[in-house]
């Protein structure tokens, strides 16, 4: 893969990644972004960089970070949508059971994605 691609790559990995942060914990975009930076082990200002296209370079520390951190959240993702699909399949039949069929493709959905990152298959 070319550098560019990786960075391409890496920015819509690092913006999924603040956008999960953004909806679980309610921050807004930049305060989000700067704890996520901060869980990726990089500065504030590499993933401002690297989300408005300025980085130039995503050495192997940057990356361990980033898929370090995407593949944990991903996972903890992965769990929690798997508790509620558990709970709703609990409660019997569903009242809504457009509500399950959504949880079911999102969970699928995240677990193809995990899945893709752990075998290291680009984005």
């Amino acid at each position: 893969m070319s550098p560019t691609l990786y960075l391409d790559a890496a920015e819509t990995l690092a913006r999924n990644c603040v956008r999960r942060h953004v909806d679980r914990t309610g921050l807004t975009w930049d305060a989000a972004r700067d704890r996520v930076a901060e869980a990726f082990g990089w500065t504030p200002g590499t993933l401002y960089n690297l989300l408005r296209g300025r980085l130039k370079k995503l050495d192997g520390d940057l990356r361990a970070g980033l898929t370090r951190y995407a593949i944990e959240d991903i996972e903890h993702e992965i769990a929690a949508l798997t508790r509620e699909l558990e709970c709703a399949r609990g409660l019997g039949r569903s009242e809504d059971p457009a509500l399950a069929r959504r949880a079911s493709r999102l969970l699928a959905q995240a677990q193809a994605l995990h899945a893709a990152l752990t075998a290291g298959a680009p984005l």
